[in-house]
This record gives structure tokens, C-alpha cells and sequence, in this order.
């Protein structure tokens, strides 16, 4: 039946009406993660100054042997991330974190801000709880944000979680870091048994990994291997160039130049490429490899031709990862070595070893930072080391952990398994282990003033500046402190770098604590100096101070903390 006119105009305007709708309806609804973000309380010192770092002096480990000085920071890492940002932002090659898996009963606890008057120690979040995931969002969402700001460009974070997270952390993720950004998410086989009283066992965990700049990660992913160790790789010929390995000729796809026959020369048999597949390189380059004895025909010399691949080049081109792991051992293999070092089980689901130096390894190179801000029992600082001592690196390892309930987790468990492994001690067996050597230094998050950066007065600065050597040493790696007066401090890298901090607004001393930084030049002035000063405004006013300012930085204080808080306030 034809329509009128007027019935079209009709239905062209109730169409109208319906992509307006749809229209309003897609600009309401977005596509990603979104849940109640319910603000987290602190104590009210911390709510309400600014967060800095103390160092222990007690528990510091000095040990000559031109390894690194790894960190131990006591505290939220909350706080702990805020200093960090100071000090690390864009430094950090490796974060590996296995925060709270959320499951209803792992003791994750969630202090809410919205509800409460006064804020107390918390309470375990239960599975039933009505807000167990925006809670678990709402704490990890912040602590991502800043950890964020510490990667360096090139920089790779591996997150463990297990499947009560796992999709609302991928969705988190895909917000924070980027969809881009995403690398893989690995699957690691955490147990070899099998739970019988389980519908199906659940035999893993995952890890997910994204890098902070992917194009920046795209340039240097070929270091994203695995060390070839050469399994499999031997040298029956006794070829100089040493170990090899023999590979298949062929390979997938038909191209009539990679297409012809080889002649066997032991026994004159004669191959062509299986069905489907065609020869790795053209004749002509076939029969430089076979001058250069690169070709082999099977280990008898009577079967196809395969390829020599020499170790060296191997290892020198590394292998790249599976997105499956169940060759670096098992949570049961973490629970051994923690009771190796302490005789007892104090500690509950600890990764092992084996699995943090596979990351390490990935992620890293010899000089790397890695940073663990839910360090637990203190496996990756154990991995770091363990990694160093294998391969001849100087990776630095930086841990963050609190107090849980009225156990200090950090100091009884984090920092006592490695001074034990930094020192040596005595295992389950009564064995003597030998220490893996390496230094340390111990922290703790702290707080100064009465206000926030974002609000901070000028008594809130002047008492920053009395407590900031220990971050302004840690931004500068120079981390041993070798003078302190009422005045300023002096640290030392132990090498050529040197911090020196001049804290208060009293300008008696300082041409004296010019004199101490221009005596610590050598000849040669090959030694770099930091000098922080006090002061309002800019530090260049002090520059007269000096009777050459080669090698010396100057920089003020506190205005580079606050900007650093401020931007992580606003």
C-alpha cells in the first residue's frame, strides 16, 4: 500500500525521535570499568601532613663488596608511593606487585572514609560484603595511578592476581595504563596437586603485564627475552665455534625460489621440501651455509638437512616468553624456601624465587631498578639478588611494606629473610648457606607539618626542609649518610656522587658547607655534587658561595617535593 506524503513526514520525524534517543542513550552509557570509588581513610596525622622518609639507622647492612644498596621502606604504600614519587618518578625499569587477591578471606582490609567519623584500624573486607569490589577498585585504582608515574618510559609492570580480580584488574588497567599499553596476561601453574573436594582444581594464578610508553617498549621489546641457557645444545663434530643445535631446513609456505632439491653428499639421497613447506633460504645461500659446515643430515649423516644454530648466537639472541609458565616453579617451592631460611612457616602464599627472577629477567637489564610495593615476605628482593649474583648485575631492588594488625610483617619477616641472605645463615638441615653480600637500607614513611602540600604553610616548608635529606638522598641514589651537623647533612653514593643538604634558613654555616662540598672535588673533577639549600625562592642565589661551580648542581628546597605533591593532590 503506498504512503502519503503525510504518513512519510510522520515516520521520518518518529525516526528522529529514536536517533535522538539512542543518541542521548550512547552519550549516557560508556564502554570500560565503573564502580562506586569509595574514598579511603588514614590516621589523622597522615590525613592531614605531608608524607617523607626516616631512615633506621640500626637496621642499615653495609658491606664493601662494590654490590648494590637495596631498600626497605616500612609503611602504607600509599605514603610510601607519594615519597616514592619524588624521589623515582620515571626510574623505575620493573614494578612486580601481588597485592590482596580480594577473595573473602585473605585479610584484605579497606579503611572507608565516607561512613566513619573517626578512622580505625579496619576490618577483613567478607565475600558478601556490598561493596568488597569497589572497595578492592577504589584502593588499587590510587596505588596504580602512582605507581604509573614511576615507570620509566621503556618501564613493564606485572601485576599476580588470581580470578576473584582478574577481569575487574584487566578492565582497571586498561584505564590507568592504557588499552594499548597491554603486553600479555600470563598464566602461571602455582600447583602441582590436585583438590579433589573441587568441581574443577584450580591449579593457577595470572600476571598481567603492561608497559607505561608502548612505543617506547616496541623499540627494546627484542630485550624482552628469556636467557637461552642451551639445553639441548651440544658439539658432537667439535665445531670451534662450540655448542650448537641442530633446527629443521624448512620452512612453512611454498615460494618457487626457496623450491629445489638437496643432494645429500653421504649417501646421495635427494630431498625436497615436505609437502607445503618450502626451504629456509635460496640454494645460493644454501650451499654457503653447506661450505661453511652449517648444514648437518640427521645425527648419523644419512638423514634430511637441518641447520646449524650455535649457542652464542642463542644466547646472544635470547628466547622469547610463552604465555604459559609451569617452569619456574610452584607456590609450594616459596614455602620451602622460606622455611629453609627460618625454620618455620611464617609467612602464608609466598611466590617463589624462580618466578621473580623470570621477571626480573624480562624486564630488566643489568643496571635496572625494580620496585615491589607489596613486598610480603620479601621475595623479590631475594630474586634481585640471586639474579645479580648469577649474571654479574647491579639491579637495585626497592620494597615497600606495613604493619599488619600487631605484627610488624615488615621488620620480622620483610627485612630479617634478607639480611639472612645478605649476611648467610644456617638452613633446615643445619647447613651453613653463605651470604649473597650486597647492602641495605631501612626506612620509614613519616609525616611533617599540619597541612597537606596542596595547602602547605610556610612552617609546613621550613619543617619539610629539616626532614627531607633522607628523600633527597634516595632521589640522588646517594644513600650513605658521612656528616651531619645542625645545619646540613653530607651523603655519599660511596663512589663519586655526592649529596649535600643545607636545611635550615640560618646562613652562618654555610660557606662552611660550601667548603666541605668544593674539598670532596678530586683533582681530576671527575666527582658530581648535588647542593639542596633552604630557601624560598630560587637557589641560585648561593652560587657566590662557591669559587667554581664545575661539578656542583645547586637546587632548592622543599619547593621540587611540593611540586611533586601537589601534582599527585590535584
Amino acid at each position: 500500500m503506498e504512503q502519503t506524503n503525510e504518513q512519510l513526514q510522520l515516520r521520518i520525524r518518529e525516526l528522529e525521535k529514536e536517533i535522538a534517543k539512542l543518541h542521548t542513550q550512547i552519550k549516557k552509557e560508556r564502554y570500560g570499568l565503573v564502580w562506586l570509588d569509595v574514598p579511603e581513610g588514614f590516621e589523622r596525622e597522615s590525613e592531614n601532613q605531608i608524607p617523607v622518609l626516616e631512615e633506621v639507622k640500626d637496621k642499615a647492612i653495609k658491606n664493601d663488596d662494590g654490590k648494590p644498596t637495596h631498600i626497605i621502606i616500612e609503611g602504607d604504600n600509599y605514603h610510601a608511593l607519594t615519597c616514592l614519587n619524588y624521589t623515582h618518578k620515571g626510574k623505575i625499569d620493573v614494578i612486580y606487585i601481588d597485592p590482596p587477591y580480594n577473595t573473602g578471606s585473605d585479610g584484605f582490609t579497606y579503611k572507608d572514609k565516607r561512613f566513619l567519623k573517626e578512622f580505625p584500624d579496619g576490618s577483613p573486607v567478607p565475600k558478601d560484603h556490598p561493596l568488597r569490589h569497589s572497595y578492592w577498585l577504589s584502593f588499587m585504582s590510587k596505588r596504580l595511578e602512582l605507581a604509573k608515574n614511576l615507570l620509566s618510559d621503556k618501564g613493564v609492570i606485572f601485576i599476580s592476581i588470581d580470578d576473584n580480580e582478574q577481569a575487574n584488574l584487566k578492565l582497571l588497567c586498561d584505564k590507568v595504563f592504557g588499552e594499548t599499553c597491554f603486553i600479555a596476561n600470563v598464566i602461571w601453574n602455582s600447583r602441582k596437586s590436585v583438590s579433589n573436594d573441587a568441581v574443577i582444581s584450580l591449579n593457577h594464578n595470572y600476571t598481567l603485564i603492561y608497559t607505561k610508553n608502548y612505543n617506547s617498549f616496541n623499540n627494546t621489546k627484542s630485550q624482552f627475552k628469556l636467557i637461552d641457557f642451551g639445553n639441548g645444545f651440544s658439539n658432537p663434530d667439535n665445531d670451534p665455534r662450540g655448542f650448537w643445535k641442530a633446527d629443521p631446513f624448512d620452512s612453512p609456505g611454498i615460494r618457487p625460489n626457496l623450491t629445489y632439491q638437496i643432494k645429500n653428499p653421504n649417501t646421495g639421497d635427494v630431498y625436497w621440501p615436505p609437502k607445503g613447506r618450502c626451504w629456509r633460504t635460496g640454494e645460493k645461500e644454501y650451499k654457503a651455509f653447506l661450505a661453511d659446515n652449517r648444514i648437518v643430515f640427521g645425527k648419523t649423516g644419512k638423514g634430511k638437512p637441518q641447520l646449524k644454530r650455535f649457542l652464542s648466537e642463542a644466547q646472544q639472541r635470547g628466547i622469547t616468553p610463552k604465555s604459559i609458565w609451569d617452569d619456574c616453579g610452584t607456590a609450594t617451592n616459596g614455602t620451602q624456601e622460606l622455611l629453609d631460611i627460618f625454620d618455620e612457616k611464617i609467612f602464608e602464599t609466598i611466590k617463589p624465587t624462580t618466578l621473580i627472577e623470570r621477571i626480573i629477567q624480562l624486564g630488566t637489564q643489568k643496571s635496572s631498578i625494580i620496585l615491589d610495593f607489596f613486598a610480603g615476605s620479601g621475595t623479590t628482593l631475594h630474586a634481585t639478588m640471586k639474579l645479580n649474583a648469577e649474571d654479574g648485575g647491579n639491579r637495585q631492588c626497592i620494597l615497600v611494606q606495613q604493619k599488619e594488625g600487631d605484627k610488624n610483617i615488615c621488620e620480622s619477616v620483610t627485612y630479617e629473610r634478607n639480611k639472612r641472605v645478605i649476611n648467610g645463615y644456617t638452613n633446615a638441615k643445619g647447613e651453613q648457606i653463605s651470604g649473597l653480600g650486597n647492602s641495605l637500607k631501612y626506612y620509614k614513611t613519616a609525616f611533617v607539618g599540619k597541612h597537606p602540600a596542596k595547602s602547605a604553610s610556610d612552617d609546613d616548608k621550613i619543617q619539610l626542609s629539616l626532614r627531607a635529606g633522607c628523600l633527597l638522598a634516595l632521589a640522588e641514589n646517594t644513600l650513605e649518610e658521612i656528616e651531619t651537623t645542625s645545619c646540613f647533612q653530607i651523603f655519599s653514593d660511596g663512589n663519586r656522587h655526592f649529596t649535600g643538604v643545607y636545611f635550615t634558613g640560618k646562613a652562618a654555616e654555610i660557606p662552611t658547607f660550601a667548603q666541605k662540598l668544593e674539598a670532596l672535588r678530586d683533582e681530576n673533577r671527575r666527582n658530581k655534587i648535588s647542593a639542596y639549600f633552604f630557601c624560598w625562592g630560587d637557589s641560585e642565589q648561593f652560587e657566590d658561595e662557591f669559587t667554581s661551580l664545575e661539578r656542583i648542581s645547586l637546587k632548592p628546597i622543599p619547593k621540587p617535593i611540593l611540586d611533586i605533591y601537589q601534582s599527585i593532590n590535584n
